[in-house]
């Protein structure tokens, strides 16, 4: 078993049985007392956002009007995709996922990494991919550094896996890049046991360097960290070179993870890949099968017919309204370089939200990815360019766009 300074390590049966004999006695104070900490514990974490702003669209269409979110994706359905064989949809596949999806994962959306002592495992989503790598860190309550602006589900990912999330906050003013020597003292500092980062940025679309990942990478490894790269994009790109330069040698510390939700258009089967050094493995599986089995059999066959199938979705249409509406209201943004997010600055937010959602347009604002986020809105431009296209035009009724 891997284990850098010692820091990393399995989940111990006894203690996990110990904690639920702990919690589940209510025979003195003392267990009673545990009990009440369970429940606070549980109100840390947060409903997702995009179901508060699907909440909040499907309110305004009961009202009448007619709605778009300008901050989520508008899939097209999958009505080609063959799901034969079916024996594979019907049965349950191995914990790490079914050999040939295994197989075509590794080239499909790793294969510009060269990690010859990492194994690929396929699991129920990026979020159980993630969650499986956290559990398995050294103690409850070990420190796990996010890179803001970041999806809230990391920092609640974190605390369910027994953790406590350290917020890292790149400055918009400097192109939200990594600064390695803040990074570095600050997984000294802190003690982290791991740094998470999105690569390309949800929602910045900002790709990380070779310095940015090669300085990262050290840090982690000098202070005994895992890297953890969710790479959920990585088909999703929009200056291929910069994409092609992003990555760094093989490191047992360094663990990537991968997506079918947003690369292939399969949210609803919820199944994702993750590289773990061999070491590992043993451990990830255990948490992950204790925490479903497998990945969804069926997903797993959609994901192998949609590697198979072979198709991209062209977002350049698309992108290019986005990023004319972004010039028309004068709003300041750096270039996307990866993901369908655009991250503009809104110099008055509240003011501009309320006029977009006059004429049926909702939106989430920056602070849900960290407070000093709060003057931006992700804009997404995943979706069909005829879509994008109502969204300008809606945008330009709202009074926001100044005419060429």
């Amino acid at each position: 078993m891997w284990a850098p300074q010692g820091r990393i390590g399995p989940v111990r049966a006894k203690e996990v049985a110990s904690g639920r004999r702990d919690l589940n006695c209510m025979n003195n104070r003392q267990d009673m007392k545990q009990s009440v900490v369970a429940v606070s514990a549980r109100q840390a974490f947060r409903r997702s956002p995009t179901l508060g702003l699907v909440d909040e669209m499907e309110a305004a269409r009961q009202a009448g009007q007619d709605v778009l979110s300008l901050s989520t994706p508008s899939f097209p359905r999958h009505t080609d995709l063959p799901l034969a064989p079916l024996s594979l949809g019907l049965r349950l596949s191995a914990p790490e996922g079914d050999p040939g999806l295994r197989d075509a994962t590794r080239g499909a959306l790793f294969g510009r990494w060269t990690l010859p002592e990492h194994e690929l495992c396929i699991t129920a989503g990026a979020k159980a991919a993630l969650f499986a790598i956290l559990r398995i860190l050294g103690e409850p309550g070990e420190r796990v550094v996010v890179t803001a602006p970041a999806w809230p589900s990391y920092d609640d990912i974190v605390r369910l896996a027994g953790h406590q999330p350290i917020a890292y906050q790149p400055r918009y003013d400097e192109g939200f890049r990594l600064d390695v020597g803040v990074l570095t003292r600050l997984l000294a500092d802190t003690g982290a046991r791991a740094l998470l980062l999105a690569n390309p940025g949800n929602p910045t679309g900002v790709i990380a360097t070779t310095a940015e990942l090669e300085g990262a990478m050290a840090a982690c490894a000098a202070a005994g960290a895992l890297l953890v790269l969710d790479e959920s994009f990585s088909e999703i790109i929009a200056e291929p070179q910069a994409w092609a330069d992003s990555a760094v040698a093989a490191h047992p510390n360094l663990v990537v993870i991968n997506s079918f939700s947003k690369n292939h258009h399969l949210q609803g089967q919820r199944v994702a890949a993750c590289m773990v050094h061999a070491s590992l493995r043993e451990d990830f599986i255990a948490v992950h099968q204790a925490l479903m089995s497998s990945a969804p059999s069926l997903g797993q066959a959609a994901a192998l017919a949609a590697l198979q199938a072979g198709k991209r979705t062209d977002y350049s249409a698309s992108r290019a309204i986005a990023v004319e509406l972004i010039r028309r209201a004068g709003w300041s943004c750096l270039p996307n370089q990866g993901t369908f997010y655009h991250f503009p600055y809104l110099p008055d937010p509240a003011d501009t939200l309320a006029r977009l959602r006059a004429v049926g347009l909702f939106g989430l604002t920056g602070d849900i990815f960290g407070a000093p986020y709060a003057n931006h809105l992700r804009l997404c431009f995943g979706r069909p360019v005829a879509e994008m296209a109502e969204i300008l035009r809606r945008v330009d009724a709202a009074g926001l766009l100044v005419k060429d």
